[in-house]
């Protein structure tokens, strides 16, 4: 057989694979379809699923107790005004803030996120083109095999997806196909199985379609560059989050670097897919109507907000293998806050982050959004058709793994630094801040690997002595929502009432004023001398001779390495 034969020969053996695959999601739930034993469940369905569709381990309580009777009653009074609010759409802003914050009642979110995201108005400009592209994928998806792959283990605790083929397994695979033929830069990336999936739980087929390519190719969203290749928008958010937790949590940031505890190992399902999965569901809907809203920032400061809210049982945990598996498997199990306080917390971290100027990562650039023009078809070439893996990486490829190798190098710089800092005379108080001294460490063995970084950009940050008084020693931990005053008459729903199921210890320290306790920080007057650009040297600040300055985001940093900005035990006031 000759090359040109054998090629052929691959060709038509992919045409046949992907025509049988299509077949068998158009016969769906046909008793004629065959579906092997080990790809349906056999556990029971209906004593151990919730009000979304997931079943548990066990059995769910059969009675409702009095707290959940309330919030019934008060979801069937929002449903009434959602109705209302959505016959004169748009509401105003700060209504729909308050409203969305508040959580759109489940039963409304199908018309609320087709509001949020102009579906409607997207199917009236593009009619037909949603079949045609699934017309084309029938015969020209390359990605066909993994797509089916995918939809076979995604919800398959949910009773829309439990079944083999059933309607919306075969809406979500139709849907991707499509789409990879729609945006054939993109194609098709594993996470997107789930964003889809969680919009054909509340949308019909089409309407899911034209609401991930929203999420994709608006830049409200700007999903397109977290699942294209090289993944440069992940880079970009991780890199944010990296800076914001040095910044205002610099003691769990610390306690991540001694324990290699790289940000790509927990956060990579926490951005692609907007806490699915990593969150109980309840919570994570409500973190996806705030999402549709405001955006992607809502993200960072979702994941700033989960690290502060379980500070201490992280800063407890003293191996990388337990802190993944608390931030990727305990936490989608049992998140310890219900979801009002969680977003409660939510909504005062994005207000102290955007009065922090940390609240928006730096801008995105031209790689993270399509270049292509959307819905021309492109046909593959002959690798992609025989479905033929690459023997080498791309050159995009190879950039993420020697920044990801980068990361790794610079965190283990830290730690250095860290051990190094603790047998030197700093650590007595009679030399530099620690801070100081990790940045001279830092800058004496190599260059900063992130252009984000606080030393990369020249400040080193210290306190002076006359401002440690007394006055100051005042800890967070003292702290409280509402005083012992207010809690003699405070209402029985009152914040002082968020329960943090992981430890009593843990009950009253989360117990914090994060609007007092950031605003203190910010009273403080940290002093800063910069170097100049072409020196390369550190400054080091003397007493009596201050220069107040601030970084590049108008943030300043405290010298003390036990200063935390949202530090629950550590922060002075």
């Amino acid at each position: 057989m000759t090359d040109g034969e054998q090629q052929e020969a691959l060709v038509k053996r992919a045409e046949d694979e992907r025509e049988g695959i299509f077949r068998r999601y158009e016969l769906g739930l046909d008793p004629t379809n065959k579906v092997d034993s080990w790809e349906n469940p056999t556990f029971e369905i209906y004593h151990i699923t919730d009000k979304y569709g997931f079943m548990h381990d066990s059995r769910l309580p059969e009675t409702r107790d009095a707290q959940e009777v309330h919030r019934t009653k008060i979801e069937v009074e929002r449903v009434k005004k959602w109705v209302k609010m959505l016959e004169t759409w748009p509401p105003p802003p700060d209504k729909l803030h308050k409203r969305i914050y508040k959580g759109i009642p489940d039963r409304m979110r199908w018309p609320a996120w087709l509001r949020l995201l102009n579906v409607e108005q997207s199917i009236e400009n593009n009619k037909n083109v949603y079949n045609r592209m699934l017309t084309l994928a029938k015969k020209y998806s390359t990605e066909t095999r993994q797509i089916d792959a995918d939809v076979n283990r995604q919800f398959r605790d949910n009773l829309a997806y439990r079944e083999r083929y059933s309607v919306k397994q075969c809406s979500l695979f139709n849907v991707l196909n499509a789409y990879s033929i729609y945006n054939s830069e993109l194609g098709y990336c594993q996470g997107m199985a789930c964003v889809a999936g969680v919009l054909l739980l509340y949308m019909q087929e089409e309407q899911a379609f034209w609401a991930l390519n929203t999420l994709i190719t608006d830049q409200k969203y700007g999903m397109h560059g977290l699942f294209i290749e090289g993944f440069p928008k992940l880079t970009r958010f991780i890199d944010h989050h990296d800076r914001i937790l040095s910044k205002i949590m610099r003691k769990l940031h610390k306690h991540f670097t001694k324990h290699n505890v790289d940000a790509l190992l927990y956060a990579i399902k926490w951005f692609f897919v907007v806490f699915v999965e990593r969150v109980p569901f309840s919570l994570s809907l409500r973190v996806w109507d705030i999402f549709l809203l405001d955006g992607d920032k809502v993200i960072l400061s979702m994941a700033i907000t989960i690290l502060y809210l379980h500070k201490d049982e992280l800063l407890h945990l003293k191996d990388m293998d337990a802190i993944i598996e608390y931030l990727q498997v305990k936490l989608h199990k049992n998140f310890g806050y219900n979801d009002d306080d969680a977003i409660q917390a939510l909504e005062r971290v994005m207000k102290k982050l955007k009065d922090l100027k940390l609240d928006v990562p730096p801008p995105a650039k031209s790689n993270e959004f399509p270049t292509r023009t959307l819905g021309d078809f492109v046909e593959a070439d002959m690798e992609k058709k025989i479905g033929r893996r690459r023997n080498d990486y791309t050159d995009t490829e190879k950039q993420v793994i020697t920044d990801v190798i980068s990361r790794q190098e610079q965190n283990a710089i830290e730690v250095q630094s860290t051990v190094s800092y603790e047998t030197s005379e700093c650590a007595t108080g009679d030399a530099y801040s620690m801070k100081t001294y990790q940045s001279i460490t830092s800058l004496a063995t190599s260059p900063a690997n992130s252009s984000y970084s606080l030393y990369s950009n020249g400040y080193v940050v210290t306190t002076p002595e006359s401002v440690q008084d007394n006055a100051r020693s005042q800890s967070i931990h003292n702290l409280s929502y509402l005083t012992a005053q207010q809690q003699s008459y405070a209402p029985a729903n009152g914040l002082q009432h968020m329960r943090h199921s992981f430890s009593s210890e843990s009950d009253s320290r989360n117990r914090l004023d994060l609007d007092q306790a950031l605003e203190a920080l910010q009273r403080q007057q940290l002093h800063m001398h910069t170097k100049s650009p072409s020196s390369q040297g550190v400054y080091i600040i003397h007493n009596g001779h201050h220069q107040e300055a601030s970084d590049r985001n108008g943030v300043n940093d405290a010298d003390d390495d036990d200063d935390d900005a949202l530090s629950v035990e550590n922060t002075r006031l």
